[in-house]
């Protein structure tokens, strides 16, 4: 049996490691998110409104400390409450892009399931973009020794 493939797999892990852990973080917290949020809205019969923001404080929390604890580890990083504030901002702002993009392309295709799961993709597709360079280049860059 060839070991070409896990070889080949080795070594785009090697060389993308960061950015496949922050979508690995990035798809076990969206589970999270989704899961608090119908736990929530479901069990404990909260409203829409205070169970989704409730999942996405959680879920931010979470994913902040994920990333900073996995995903960027070896790099010397802000103070722990100034970078989660970053991370909230970052967050919120590529929560905003995700929604509105969702809203455009529903706009603009209609509401069929098709349609909506193609605005649901191209919303997360945004917030995912903003989310990598945000935190990639602002939250968690490296910071200079003195």
């Amino acid at each position: 049996m060839s070991s070409q493939p896990l070889n080949y797999l080795k070594q785009v892990w090697r060389k993308h490691q960061q950015a496949l852990r922050f979508l690995l973080v990035g798809a076990g917290v969206f589970a999270v998110d989704a899961t608090l949020f119908y736990l929530f809205f479901e069990l404990l019969h909260l409203q829409l409104l205070p169970a989704r923001v409730g999942a996405f404080v959680i879920a931010v929390l979470l994913s902040w400390w994920c990333n900073r604890c996995w995903t960027f580890h070896e790099r010397k990083q802000a103070a722990k409450t100034k970078q989660l504030l970053m991370f909230i901002t970052v967050s919120s702002v590529a929560a905003m892009a995700n929604l509105s993009a969702f809203y455009l392309v529903t706009l603009l295709l209609g509401k069929t399931w098709l349609d909506l799961s193609l605005a649901f993709s191209a919303g997360v597709l945004v917030g995912v973009m903003l989310n990598w360079f945000g935190a990639n280049f602002w939250a968690f860059k490296v910071i200079e020794d003195d």
